[in-house]
């Protein structure tokens, strides 16, 4: 099954990063860059739709919403059991938070409505920054080494829901 879809599409599905990495590692800056201005369809396989995401993602311009959703699935995927809490390590989510800006690439050109959503999302994201920096962190020594923890229901206390 091939699934036709534009650079915008992909975008605005907050699926760009994964996209790029694992269907445009061959192309160069100035290629992608090229790709997204001119907005063409590309033609996909079932396996790359699901491998990006795209065939569970619902379109929306509620990035913070999205933003919040994954979260709460990378909460769910990276955090470990310690003392019988669940606990995120403080670079994992700092590096989550922070990355999520690939999503949208600087040449990227929005629609009014989503621009707006990427304006809400980008001040969004400064605060939650912000509040997780404010955050108790826990230290744990393993084997000689230092590993610095957040409570991950405080991670989820952050968000604005």
């Amino acid at each position: 099954m091939q699934i036709i879809v534009t650079p915008n599409d992909i975008i605005q599905r907050c699926l760009w990063d994964k996209y790029k990495r694992f269907c445009l590692h061959d192309n160069n800056e100035g290629e992608i860059k090229n790709i997204v201005e001119a907005n063409k369809p590309v033609s996909l396989n079932e396996n790359d739709a699901y491998v990006i995401g795209l065939l569970k993602i619902i379109e929306t311009d509620n990035l913070v919403h999205r933003f919040n959703d994954d979260v709460f699935d990378f909460l769910q995927i990276k955090s470990s059991i310690i003392k019988e809490d669940l606990y995120i390590s403080k670079y994992a989510i700092n590096k989550f938070v922070t990355s999520y800006y690939d999503k949208f690439p600087d040449y990227y050109k929005p629609s009014v409505s989503y621009g707006k959503g990427l304006v809400d999302l980008r001040a969004y994201i400064k605060l939650i920054e912000e509040r997780i920096g404010n955050l108790e962190t826990i230290t744990i020594k393993n084997r000689d080494k230092l590993f610095t923890y957040f409570v991950a229901k405080d991670i989820k206390k952050v968000l604005d829901t």
